[in-house]
């Protein structure tokens, strides 16, 4: 067994698991039933930014087994977590919400809750893409239409907050480097400059009926190799490259902790108050 030397950061899953869409592969909805208020979940996620903090830790990511601006209280309250751990020292330079965006096609939702979320530490919203036409980003959520993204974009913004892109590869999606390229320069061109890229599958890390082919990724993979420069690599794989001073980041969503490393990629902290060192709590148990 190795000894922690660093936890690079927290993944919070937040809210009550509702969402506004239907993904035929969503990787959440299995949580959905650990969704529920939990007198453990408030101390536990305070406890994980702060030992992720002394080792290190550079990142909150806040995501949920739903859609997190589905339950925006929700999500508020883990802000005030944060707030309160970043007052006492435990500060992230990178505070990130995954989203699929829609509610942020809505100017009046904007109003409402992005001035106190950035108020209370919020850095970016990090928008999942699994196309960069809208039409196609519908059928993805299986939803009849989905906001333009330069409105989308442009409404976090005005309010303060960066805009990210996780670019979701997915088989029949966005799986081979001619695709990836496009989506690439279509969403730089729409004014996003930081692009993450992992690809669907199983909440375990094993590969779906939706994960791209192997040498489907092998080229995206080595696309990037040829047209941008390697700025440094992850230890759990993947790595940043700079593209055109574009930041591009490819990796793999699931990271299997490995006890005889001296790294956690990741606290998670599921709903239920659970917190592991990955998303695979087998194994990985730090709190409960």
């Amino acid at each position: 067994m190795a000894c922690i030397e660093k936890i690079y950061s927290v993944s919070a899953l937040v809210g009550n698991g509702a969402c506004n869409a239907n993904c035929s592969f969503c990787a959440g909805k299995y949580l959905r039933p650990q969704a529920k208020e939990n007198e453990n979940y408030n101390k536990n996620l305070e406890a994980a930014i702060k030992l992720s903090a002394r080792y290190g830790g550079w990142s909150l990511s806040l995501t949920s087994s739903g859609e997190p601006t589905c339950d925006p209280d929700a999500l508020t309250r883990a802000l005030e977590i944060y707030k309160k751990c970043a007052d006492q020292g435990a500060y992230f330079p990178n505070v990130n919400l995954f989203s699929n965006g829609i509610l942020f096609g809505d100017r009046d939702f904007c109003e409402e809750y992005i001035p106190q979320w950035k108020v209370l530490g919020l850095g970016n919203v990090a928008l999942s893409i699994h196309a960069v036409r809208e039409n196609e980003q519908a059928a993805a959520y299986n939803l009849k239409s989905y906001p333009k993204l330069e409105t989308i974009i442009g409404n976090i913004k005005d309010f303060g907050l960066g805009v990210r892109a996780t670019v979701l590869l997915r088989k029949d999606g966005i799986d081979d480097a001619w695709k990836y390229e496009d989506a690439v320069n279509t969403l730089i061109e729409k004014g996003i400059n930081n692009i993450t890229s992992w690809p669907v599958g199983n909440p375990d890390g094993s590969r779906s009926e939706y994960t791209p082919s192997r040498f489907g990724l092998f080229k995206i993979r080595r696309w990037l190799q040829r047209n941008a420069l390697l700025c440094h690599g992850h230890v759990w794989g993947g790595g940043v490259y700079d593209y055109h001073g574009n930041i591009l980041r490819i990796t793999d969503y699931v990271t299997k902790h490995d006890p005889k490393k001296d790294f956690v990629r990741q606290l998670v902290v599921f709903q239920d108050g659970t917190v592991a060192y990955s998303w695979i709590k087998e194994g990985a148990l730090c709190m409960k």
